[in-house]
């Protein structure tokens, strides 16, 4: 089957990345369309579109797979938008690259017969990232059958690999995916903030810090997380935990929450592997919450 001429929406990281992959794996991008019409000329120039608008109206017919690349809270709008340029909508599929958002975000498009999809690259984009960022990578699939099966085509084009998701799936899905990108980054800029107590700056701090969080990621690449964790609630060491939450007392006290929180999680890892024992387990969670004063409640 011939790959379909694609229109891209919005010309933000993943749309670039994604223009670009796909130009390279030999599909034909019509158009670009983005709210910065710059944005949008400068991309159709790089992927040689015919046409870039800042206007939803100036989709060309050819364009049988549409990925909408637009942030999850204009999604509805662009949809609603893109109704009225077509009267029939049927023999094209149109897409977006939400991840927490089911296909059905697009429905107005399927009333007027479009097949709808949710394409979602578990991956990172950056301003900085190149296409090579789909090699290997998962997309996530949900759909109607006809759009599903073309996004396992285009997928596999990409390089990446593909999974189908059940509707109701998809926003357990996506917490999954934020918490292990964006809640680590965070968690790293907390570390940078230990660090800077002890006037390290930032930078020091991520040297520092380097080699441990990437022999850490190399264990979890060949075990389960029950398996690689490490440390002093592995151990059910209660006396450090407490000398950690009196350093946070005494410099960071802001922290002591997520520190009580993540330490609560890690025993019930540390349990969960064995290697902790439940009295030892109990001990240690005695001194997080006692720590923790007014922002612990008994259950």
């Amino acid at each position: 089957m011939d790959n379909p001429s694609v229109a891209i929406i919005g010309a933000g990281a993943v749309g670039r990345v994604l223009a670009r992959r796909l130009t390279a794996r030999g599909y034909r991008v019509e158009a670009v369309l983005s709210r910065s019409e710059a944005g949008a000329r400068a991309l159709a120039a790089e992927v040689e579109a015919p046409v870039a608008s800042a206007s939803l109206a100036d989709l060309p017919e050819p364009a049988r797979l549409v990925f909408c690349c637009v942030p999850d809270d204009a999604v509805g709008t662009v949809a609603r938008g893109l109704g009225p340029v077509r009267s029939d909508w049927s023999g094209t599929v149109v897409a977006h690259t939400a991840g927490a958002l089911p296909a059905a975000a697009l429905y107005n498009l399927g009333e007027q017969g479009a097949s709808l999809l949710s394409f979602h690259p578990l991956q990172t984009f950056t301003a900085a990232s190149r296409p090579e960022a789909f090699d290997g990578i998962y997309v996530a699939l949900e759909g109607d059958a006809r759009a599903v099966a073309l996004g396992e085509e285009v997928a596999a084009g990409l390089g990446a690999r593909s999974i189908t998701l059940a509707t109701e799936a998809k926003a357990r899905y996506h917490l999954a995916a934020s918490m292990a990108s964006n809640y680590f980054v965070t968690l790293m800029a907390l570390v940078g903030e230990v660090l800077a107590s002890i006037d390290l700056d930032r930078r020091e701090g991520a040297a520092l810090m380097r080699p441990l969080v990437e022999t850490t990621w190399r264990n979890l690449a060949g075990q389960l997380p029950e398996d690689a964790l490490t440390g002093p609630i592995a151990r059910g060491d209660r006396r450090t935990v407490e000398t950690h939450l009196d350093a946070l007392d005494e410099h960071l006290p802001h922290l002591i929450p997520v520190y009580a929180a993540l330490g609560t999680e890690a025993v019930r890892v540390a349990v969960r592997s064995g290697r902790l024992a439940p009295d030892a387990a109990q001990h240690v969670l005695d001194a997080l919450h006692d720590a923790l004063g007014p922002y612990y409640k008994e259950p």
